[in-house]
């Protein structure tokens, strides 16, 4: 599996949400992540959440043929964070 995603939105997610989409990769090691729907009316999206460094963040992506492309990371949210632990 390889990423791709767009550098600038990297180095912005950075200083918005503290992590960029090189570190996020990590996420896909984590043996309890959760790989739900995530809302998109253009194309299909998926949310992976897991956690990194002792933290629950969500991460938004596409499949681009044999990739995936990274749209978004962020924090996990009160209720995404219930659904991690509770799976």
């Amino acid at each position: 599996m390889e990423f791709e995603f767009d550098p600038d939105k990297s180095v912005s997610n950075k200083e918005k949400h503290g992590i960029d989409f090189v570190e996020i990769q990590k996420l896909w090691s984590d043996p309890r992540h959760l790989n739900v729907p995530a809302g998109s009316t253009t194309e299909v999206r998926r949310a992976l959440i897991g956690e990194l460094d002792g933290r629950i963040w969500v991460c938004v992506f596409t499949p681009r043929g044999e990739n995936l492309r990274i749209i978004s990371a962020r924090t996990a949210r009160n209720e995404e964070r219930e659904g991690y632990y509770h799976s």
